[in-house]
């Protein structure tokens, strides 16, 4: 019996719903049994199982089953490509451009990038995802995002390949007036001594510190973490303690209630990433958009990292 999209999907369902083939059933509008038949049906024809059972049910994804699960996805992903294929092919200066990024480059490095972007091709859609690290590499493998700007997670997902946009340099911002204005050198071991108000772990930005203080011996006294730059200043800015910043996050200007402090000798950078699928088809305007992030970045250079 051929291969169908149907039994696909059935895997991937069945999967999504936890292993519950009713749910599964539901969900491709369909009855138990004829999923059922169709999950046996794909795994005779491809002569392995490809999930672990107990009685009836299905309990989990067998050694084999987790590489047909990510060749399912893979094979779903390219047949809807294929599908957007007829309208994509005619209109290279029209789509939707899907970027996956986090809140801090989404609101402080993206703006300008995205201004020119929507003046050079007015056509085209721009759809942002905002998330962790993780969060927007993983859509990457399952092609819901196009593109991510962001650090990278550990570890990278198989299948991405990702080239450096900038380094993301770091402050320490204190509210007007602190004692630690007046320190001549900051140390590790007296920033420990002042509560502190971080990023998740689950970005970078906490994850990095969190790790110096570590390597140090130090622990620090964390009283608060937050996901967005914006938050963290506020609550700064209200007394509740200092933070680590990204520099593109402190505009003197405009955060007028806070004070930067040079911190590069305790806190070292990070790298912005650029990350695609290296098979996912990309249209012209995907590419001037990473030209227009890392202009260092032509189509050529991307197209020779994809090979």
């Amino acid at each position: 019996m051929p291969l169908t999209f149907q039994q696909l999907r059935c895997v991937r369902q069945v999967v999504a719903n936890g292993f519950s083939v009713s749910r599964a059933a539901e969900a491709l509008h369909t009855t138990q049994p004829g999923v059922s038949k169709m999950i046996r049906g794909l795994e005779k024809e491809i002569g392995v199982e490809i999930f672990v059972r107990s009685g009836n049910r299905l309990t989990a994804l067998t050694d084999a089953g987790r590489e047909a699960l990510a060749l399912c996805e893979r094979v779903l992903q390219d047949a809807r490509a294929l599908q957007r294929l007829k309208e994509a092919v005619p209109g290279q200066d029209e789509g939707t451009l899907r970027v996956g990024t986090t809140h801090v480059h989404a609101r402080y490095s993206l703006i300008g990038v995205t201004k020119r972007f929507m003046a050079a091709w007015p056509k085209v859609k721009l759809e942002f995802t905002v998330g962790s690290p993780a969060q927007m590499l993983g859509g990457v493998v399952a092609g819901t995002i196009d593109i991510t700007l962001c650090t990278l997670p550990d570890p990278v997902p198989k299948g991405v390949v990702s080239v450096k946009a900038y380094d993301i340099g770091r402050c320490l911002v204190v509210p007007p007036r602190h004692p630690l204005l007046k320190v001549q050198h900051l140390t590790i071991e007296e920033l420990a001594r002042w509560p502190l108000i971080t990023y998740d772990n689950s970005y970078t930005s906490g994850s990095v510190v969190q790790r110096e203080f570590e390597r140090h011996g130090v622990t620090p006294n964390v009283v608060m973490r937050a996901m967005d730059a914006s938050i963290i200043k506020a609550y700064v800015a209200a007394g509740m303690g200092v933070a680590i910043l990204q520099k593109m996050a402190f505009d003197a200007a405009l955060d007028k209630d806070l004070r930067a402090i040079p911190i590069e000798h305790l806190f070292p950078a990070s790298s912005a990433m650029i990350s695609l699928r290296k098979d996912h088809l990309l249209k012209p305007f995907a590419f001037d958009f990473i030209h227009m992030v890392a202009p260092k970045w032509s189509r050529r250079a991307i197209e020779a990292r994809l090979d």
